[in-house]
């Protein structure tokens, strides 16, 4: 039986909640399971819904977790989808501990379910020799110090209305996306397969939403937008709620001409959509690509000044400011606060 060190629990706690973004906190978490109990593998998995499947992503394991990232290719593994595996699926239904062994009679292998707002939303599995009662104690008593953490980290992280990306956590996020691209640009041999773009998303004429119906009523269609906004970008986009009715999405390895493609179904499906007692509303989009050498603000601005544009020659579209540029519509000049009433 494993023998465990108080002084060492205790320094794992210490060091799990001391970090302050997701990624590490999954890092660590195998990191000190790896420390703590004998295992032949350990790994962290999500549940990600598509196409009506329940599909298995695998956020961290061993390996990565001393790599520091799972890398894209990584992240769908055999099985793929929780219903191909039939144990992983009882976990999946019933919420509780499973233990399996393995075909080969090497070991065994513990499923932890991680539970979800709205049911389970992944597994934590380990793979050993034995199954030690203890050790798997220990592993669900730090995925459950994991969770709680986590919960803390999202709640500070998201907004509380739409559930979308806050301002805050965009401005610490941004930094780091324009540095992962600048990496991926560096490492790619095709440029344009690792271009990225950014979007500036606002309600139109949402101020007459609110003076009209209320802001129970706003406040529901800003909760709507952000559903719509959640089932159009893919899982791997970021959202963000940037302030009021206005968005932001980072819309990750895709070129300009794609971006607007995508931006301009959401724009459609903003049109269509009829949101309860206000009826329809539409939306303006402000893009961008973000390039190797600009700053945050710059990108912002750019998109801004995209925005800009599109609200004042008849909302409800979505303008490029690389386009915008090349036709003359646009000088390069960040247009100054209060010169349009852009909600």
């Amino acid at each position: 039986m494993t023998k465990y060190n108080t002084s060492h629990l205790l320094e794992s706690v210490v060091r799990l909640t001391s970090l302050r973004d997701q990624h590490s906190l999954e890092i660590c978490l195998i990191k000190t399971l790896q420390g703590l109990i004998p295992a032949s593998q350990i790994m962290l998995f999500e549940i990600s819904g598509e196409s009506g499947k329940q599909m298995l992503r695998l956020l961290v394991d061993a390996d990565s977790a001393h790599r520091g990232r799972v890398p894209e290719a990584e992240k769908h593994i055999i099985p793929r989808c929780v219903e191909d595996d039939p144990d992983l699926m009882q976990c999946f239904t019933t919420g509780q501990q499973l233990v399996s062994t393995e075909d080969d009679g090497s070991g065994v292998r513990v499923i932890h379910p991680i539970a979800g707002v709205n049911g389970i939303a992944g597994f934590l599995t380990v793979r050993s020799g034995a199954f030690v009662e203890k050790d798997q104690e220990v592993a669900a008593s730090f995925l459950h110090i994991y969770q709680n953490y986590l919960q803390l980290i999202n709640d500070s992280e998201h907004d509380t209305l739409t559930g979308l990306l806050n301002r805050k956590t965009f401005d610490e996020r941004i930094m780091a996306i324009m540095a992962a691209h600048r990496a991926g640009q560096r490492r790619a041999a095709d440029n344009k397969a690792m271009q990225c773009c950014l979007a500036i998303l606002d309600i139109d004429h949402f101020k007459k939403v609110n003076d009209q119906f209320g802001h129970l009523y706003g406040d529901e269609v800003l909760l709507l937008f952000a559903q719509i906004m959640s089932r159009t970008f893919r899982d791997d986009d970021q959202l963000f709620r940037y302030g009021g009715e206005e968005f932001v999405v980072v819309l990750k390895e895709v070129d300009l001409t794609t971006g607007l493609a995508v931006l301009e179904r959401f724009r459609k499906a903003v049109e269509a959509y009829h949101f309860p007692q206000v009826g329809n509303i539409t939306a303006s989009v402000g893009a961008v690509t973000i390039s190797e050498q600009d700053l945050p603000t710059t990108i912002i601005g750019q998109a801004d000044q995209a925005l800009y544009y599109a609200k004042e020659n008849g909302r409800n579209q979505v303008c490029a400011y690389e386009r915008l540029l090349q036709e003359g519509k646009l000088t390069g000049m960040v247009p100054s606060q209060g010169d349009i009433e852009l909600f």
